[in-house]
């Protein structure tokens, strides 16, 4: 009797797995098959959207906007033909977002979600050209806890509205971090927003100074040699004096002046270290 009940749980035990092991697979494959749909439905979505750009008028129709993801998917290939491209039109663009209120849709998304699913539709509210009412929509988690949700609504602002950039940079009340200032280059890169770094080493906000520090490094302006050497010998944050620093390392010019001399006697030790290792990258001595 008992060889016969240890038979029989065996055997259920085992239908139970086949069970378990079959569902999973038939999940892995419905799930590839989504996939699989939604990377053919994009490429349609990409081939439709490059026909809007060649001027064609007419806001095209995109097939089964209706399915899930499908939207989501849309906003994604319009932000993706925006951040490669420069100088781009965004009349097209624009018009697609306005007529199916794709800029709408993320935004009660956003209000809807929390932490970084927030942040993440934000960033592709800022990646679209959306209006006015957007803007002025999403202002209000420019004051939220949350860090990456407080930078894209400034970045939404910024590109929307670049002639307001600066002030909305200055005002912003966090400092940059680097890559939140890499995120900026990104928007200059693309011809959004004016590459003029003169006013932004003279300003007095720091994050704004922080960003003519980014623009000198990625675009390895040397005029602004005059500029790095006051900031390293007057200004009065050491991050941002050190960032000057490593702005000059990047530049390769002399490092032997005299205020640079007084700020790296000043630096603490970690920071010696972390300019040593950047000239050294830059082949100093060599």
């Amino acid at each position: 009797m008992i060889d016969t009940l240890y038979i029989v749980y065996t055997a259920l035990a085992a239908a139970a797995v086949a069970l378990l092991l079959a569902g999973r697979a038939a999940g892995m494959l419905r799930a590839r098959r989504r996939a699989n749909d939604l990377a053919t439905l994009g490429q349609r979505y990409l081939r439709l959207t490059m026909l809007a750009l060649e001027g064609e008028d007419s806001v095209p129709r995109f097939p089964e906007l209706s399915r899930p993801g499908a939207r989501l998917l849309l906003a994604r290939t319009l932000s993706g033909v925006l951040a490669a491209t420069y100088g781009l039109d965004a009349g097209p663009l624009r018009r697609i977002v306005r007529a199916y209120d794709l800029d709408g849709w993320l935004l009660r998304r956003a209000r809807r979600a929390r932490g970084y699913d927030r942040a993440r539709y934000l960033a592709l509210l800022a990646m679209l050209p959306v209006a006015p009412r957007t803007v002025r929509q999403t202002e209000r988690y420019l004051r939220s806890s949350h860090r990456a949700v407080a930078f894209q609504a400034l970045m939404i602002r910024i590109t929307a509205q670049p002639e307001t950039a600066l002030r909305a940079m200055a005002a912003y009340p966090r400092a940059f971090t680097a890559a939140e200032v890499a995120r900026i280059l990104a928007e200059l890169r693309r011809g959004v927003l004016p590459i003029a770094y003169e006013p932004l080493l003279r300003a007095p906000q720091s994050n704004l100074r922080r960003v003519g520090l980014g623009i000198v490094r990625e675009f390895a302006v040397e005029e602004a040699e005059p500029y790095l050497l006051r900031l390293v010998a007057e200004e009065s944050s050491e991050e941002l004096a050190c960032e000057a620093l490593h702005a000059l390392c990047s530049l390769r010019r002399p490092l032997d002046g005299r205020g640079v001399s007084e700020r790296v006697a000043s630096m603490e030790r970690a920071g010696r270290r972390a300019l040593l290792r950047r000239m050294a990258r830059e082949a100093y001595g060599a």
